[in-house]
């Protein structure tokens, strides 16, 4: 009797945790898109240069400020572990710089700026499917480009350097709701080594910044559709 009890109790969890198993799974073949809102969230000075001679010093740095980011991801599933993702994001950004002298008060500059992300990823499937869990790394190229007013050039010359070539990591997870439809949320990191510069008209004040690595994050939540199930 105590057998047959619990024997019912097995079966009667198998059918009720087996399709939550089967949600947390991309298939293969199967096309998902995930359009998402987040947060755009440099950490490092994308521009930074300092001089000085004869006791005095002069420095300057410039960095983009957190702000609201939008995207849209779009991947296949070759298996259900292994997939290709393609994506890219927008942010319309402040970019704050900061001119400091010797003797005197600090000047502080702020413009507005739009970042554009873009990578190609080779998405991983790191947890069994007998876990029940989603656990995704995201690994591949990546490229960021920058503009607005804060890098716009006047009669005198132009910025240069404002597409940068580099990588980005992500790692993710779904929150499945149905079959077809979930949550995703996801950390990003873009690596790349920003290379901003000002080409003059005369070609003698011209100069590049030194190439800094930066780290953008962007950390996101996303509504997650499978369009071939």
């Amino acid at each position: 009797m105590k057998v047959s009890h619990r024997l019912r109790l097995a079966t009667a969890a198998a059918l009720v945790i087996s399709p939550a198993l089967a949600l947390a799974q991309n298939p293969a073949g199967s096309v998902v898109v995930t359009p998402y809102v987040g947060v755009y969230s440099p950490s490092t000075d994308v521009m930074k240069e300092g001089v000085s001679a004869a006791g005095q010093s002069v420095t300057a740095n410039g960095k983009h400020q957190a702000s609201a980011a939008y995207g849209m991801n779009a991947s296949y599933w070759i298996t259900d572990r292994l997939g290709i993702e393609l994506g890219g994001a927008y942010s319309s950004s402040q970019l704050k710089g900061t001119i400091t002298q010797t003797g005197i008060t600090p000047v502080t500059i702020t413009d507005h700026a739009h970042i554009w992300l873009g990578s190609a990823k080779l998405m991983i499937q790191l947890l069994p499917p007998s876990t029940g869990a989603n656990l995704r790394l995201g690994i591949g190229p990546a490229f960021v480009t920058r503009g607005g007013t804060a890098y716009s050039g006047d009669n005198t010359g132009s910025v240069t350097g404002l597409t940068d070539f580099g990588g980005a990591v992500s790692l993710c997870s779904k929150i499945p709701v149905t079959r077809n439809f979930g949550i995703r949320v996801r950390a990003e990191d873009y690596m790349y080594q920003a290379k901003l510069g000002w080409n003059a008209v005369n070609a003698n004040n011209s100069y590049t910044f030194n190439s800094r690595m930066q780290h953008d994050f962007v950390f996101s939540a996303g509504l997650q559709f499978m369009l071939n199930p």
